[in-house]
């Protein structure tokens, strides 16, 4: 009963802060910033770009603007900068045009582009690469406009030559039936989960971590220390803060799976509900779970070795590597879900939450893989928690010299 009611004590303590209701919007907020609002400007900017163009050739220029409305960059805007009777001087002044920002990027094509096909791209910004990456495909398509022409290729076999594949994306289910999916859609809710698990175990970890120093240093933890055993404390307060989390988390995948089960699309990628099954949800909890107890039993272990947050700090590095290297290589094990090193990297407990649960997102893994990343968490946890134990049990009492190192690494050498 004791247990329950520090469990109680420090789920309602957290839950009705105004920091929890905060950040329950506030974390859907700065998700939108950072995924969403960039999605819907990107066109305002690419309308912005004005490109000069060289063509010693001569009529490069219609063509270019025809196959950039072709593949629907009409935005692009192209300035004429040719000059016939001197090329190079031509060169030169589209060079300093670039320099003066007069326009974004500038483009020479050669005088023998359609048997030499080579082209010169100046940019003074990096954000002018991304109109030359537009460019470079519609230089290509002119290319070979030019030279069908030369062949003596009739306009009908040309378009035949040229036709571009109607492409559709089914994917199978588990039932056979075959669906149309938003592959944009999937891996944009397959990130936005593994963001959440991100924020949260960070979060939440460190909210342990703080609040066994601030315990400590009110010295409310001795009181309580007189009626319940130090185990009992601190998993009280690990289940406590663990609870907190978790209705916040359930509060985003109920929002999540209420805009997906509507439809909804922002900036042209749709939400889809049929990516969110009972599959993926479970692992979502189930991960969040174990990477909390997994991370907080190291936090609140060393929570009880520091008087304050600042000596915290060295031992708070190394825990958040392992929360920020499966973060790094989270694109690694997108690419390949299946690969013997994307398996073996996700059976790595301290990665597990992140890159096991991305596996399930993308191509979800043999069922005895997700149970077994599953055991070894446990495993891992149960060890952590007879760790913690020792330095809690030692640490919630001490106070004035600053711990370091060594002293942890003694305090784990006593006996239980």
């Amino acid at each position: 009963m004791k247990l329950l009611a520090i469990i109680k004590r420090e789920y309602l303590e957290h839950v009705r802060s105004k920091g929890f209701v905060i950040g329950t919007i506030l974390l859907p907020a700065l998700m939108s910033l950072t995924f969403v609002i960039p999605m819907m400007v990107e066109d305002k900017l690419e309308d912005s770009w004005t490109i000069g163009v060289v063509d010693l050739t001569g009529g490069l220029v219609p063509e270019l603007r025809g196959a950039l409305d072709l593949m629907g960059s009409g935005g692009i805007l192209l300035e004429d900068y040719s000059d016939a009777s001197d090329g190079a001087a031509a060169t030169e002044h589209l060079r300093q045009a670039v320099l003066a920002e007069e326009v974004h990027g500038g483009l020479v094509f050669g005088e023998s582009f359609v048997e030499d096909p080579k082209v010169t791209f100046y940019g003074q910004s990096v954000s002018a690469g991304i109109a030359s990456d537009v460019l470079h495909s519609a230089a290509g398509r002119v290319l070979r406009s030019y030279r069908y022409q030369k062949a003596g290729i009739p306009d009908s076999t040309r378009a035949y030559l040229s036709a571009w594949v109607d492409w559709e994306q089914m994917q199978v289910t588990e039932t056979g039936e075959a669906t149309e999916r938003d592959s944009e859609g999937v891996i944009f809710l397959a990130i936005t989960l593994i963001m959440i698990l991100y924020m949260m175990t960070l979060l939440y970890g460190q909210q342990t971590l703080t609040g066994v120093i601030e315990e400590k240093t009110s010295r409310v933890v001795e009181l309580m220390l007189s009626s319940v055993p130090s185990s009992q404390l601190m998993m009280g307060k690990m289940v406590g803060i663990c609870g907190t989390g978790l209705t916040q988390i359930l509060v985003w995948t109920a929002t999540l799976y209420y805009l997906a089960s509507r439809g909804v699309t922002i900036a042209g990628i749709t939400f889809d509900s049929a990516f969110l099954t009972p599959m993926i949800l479970g692992s979502f909890i189930v991960f969040f779970l174990l990477g909390f107890l997994l991370f907080s039993s190291i936090y609140a272990g060393v929570g009880a070795l520091c008087n304050t947050i600042q000596e915290a700090q060295p031992f708070s590095m190394p825990i958040m590597m392992f929360v920020i290297i499966p973060m790094l290589l989270l694109s690694l094990v997108m690419r390949a879900p299946d690969s013997p090193l994307s398996m073996w990297l996700s059976l790595v407990p301290m990665f597990s939450p992140i890159l096991m649960f991305i596996r399930v997102c993308m191509d979800t893994p043999p069922i005895w893989q997700i149970v077994l990343s599953w055991i070894l968490m446990i495993g891992t946890i149960l060890l952590l928690l007879r760790a913690a134990g020792k330095l809690y049990r030692v640490g919630i009492l001490m106070s004035g010299s600053a711990p370091s190192w060594g002293t942890l690494i003694r305090t784990l050498k006593q006996p239980d």
